[in-house]
């Protein structure tokens, strides 16, 4: 009897092909993963835009304040989260939202992966934190001292609402309060396909590309809020009534 069997050429045509569909198909099946991981996030910014909302109608339309100087009574933060070196449990903004959101995980993307803040080769306990607020709402409107003052800035002193940013992609390592789109500060405005989701101040999120313009602006220009509102960007900054510039 004659037995048939494939023979070394054809074994070879055959893996090379599952070879060629492996590397078409494996990034495919990677950029599918990564939009589930954005949609997501988008998500999480949904849910911190409602619980900021609710937030919004019960403090007489003034937004939460970054984080408190001194954590009132004692209570530590839910967040792993430091306000200065020696401020470990203050409580911020993220905290003040949580009980309208009643998630703790909304305010982790899932496409961070920096971990928890480590302080002297020790983790800060308390969940993962991965998106801070823009510093312009804290640090450029008329009467408002800064960040650490009793609350956030009015939702009257802030022209276009709709198109002015609040909540900013950032890392869980690093605890960072604030944000500009400086070198230092933009960790978590690239995270998405080149770009990254927001809260703006109407409470409603949005996905941007980051233009590549900013990172040939320098930090001394996002540092001086003067210079900086000149660069036509005006989505950061609360007092100009001005459109969004992408």
């Amino acid at each position: 009897m004659k037995h048939k069997a494939f023979t070394l050429i054809e074994l070879l045509v055959v893996i090379a092909i599952i070879a060629i569909l492996a590397a078409i198909l494996f990034p495919v099946f990677a950029q599918a993963k990564e939009s589930a991981k954005k949609t997501a996030c988008l998500s999480n910014d949904k849910q911190q835009g409602i619980g900021l909302y609710l937030y919004l109608n019960d403090y007489d339309d003034s937004l939460p304040m970054a984080n408190y100087p001194n954590t009132p009574g004692n209570v530590p933060s839910a967040f792993s989260y430091r306000a200065s070196k020696t401020q470990f449990v203050a409580l911020n903004w993220a905290d003040l939202i949580q009980p309208y959101s009643k998630n703790y995980q909304v305010f982790k993307c899932p496409d961070d992966n920096s971990g928890p803040l480590v302080i002297g080769g020790a983790p800060v306990p308390g969940y993962p934190l991965s998106y801070a607020l823009n510093m312009y709402i804290y640090l450029g409107l008329a009467g408002f001292a800064g960040f650490l003052g009793a609350t956030g800035a009015s939702m009257d002193s802030i022209l276009n609402p709709s198109t002015k940013l609040f909540i900013v992609e950032s890392a869980s390592s690093i605890s960072q309060e604030v944000v500009t789109p400086a070198s230092t500060k933009r960790v978590g405005l690239t995270r998405h396909f080149a770009g990254s989701n927001y809260v703006f101040c109407d409470t409603h999120a949005h996905y941007h590309i980051m233009p590549t313009s900013w990172t040939l602006i320098p930090d001394s220009t996002w540092s001086n809020t003067t210079i900086a509102q000149n660069t036509g960007y005006n989505q950061w900054f609360p007092w100009l009534d001005a459109p969004e510039h992408w």
